[in-house]
């Protein structure tokens, strides 16, 4: 398993697979209490959006911030690559 320390995430851009530029990573959602799944799962990452992207198919937070499911998440590295199938399945 590889580890990638939370704080090295900060401000690493997101983009879909199809070449979409979401925006950066802002911060990290988690199950505290196992309510919605395993204790300390990771739910979404929280996203301040690039200026350019039509924010009206997303879910977003009161200040905000776009909401990624992790489901939606195909890789993590340099950059983070979103399923842009799983997006649009999930779309409001």
């Amino acid at each position: 398993m590889v580890r990638i320390r939370a704080s090295k995430l900060r401000d690493v851009e997101l983009i879909t697979d199809t070449g979409i530029r979401l925006g950066w990573l802002y911060d990290i959602l988690f199950d505290e209490d196992g309510s919605q799944g395993e204790k300390g799962e990771i739910l979404a990452i929280l996203v301040d959006p690039d200026e350019d992207l039509d924010l009206s198919s997303f879910t977003v937070t009161d200040d905000g911030l776009l909401v990624i499911p992790m489901r939606a998440i195909k890789s993590i590295g340099e950059v983070i690559v979103v399923d842009s199938a799983e997006l649009a399945r999930i779309a409001r």
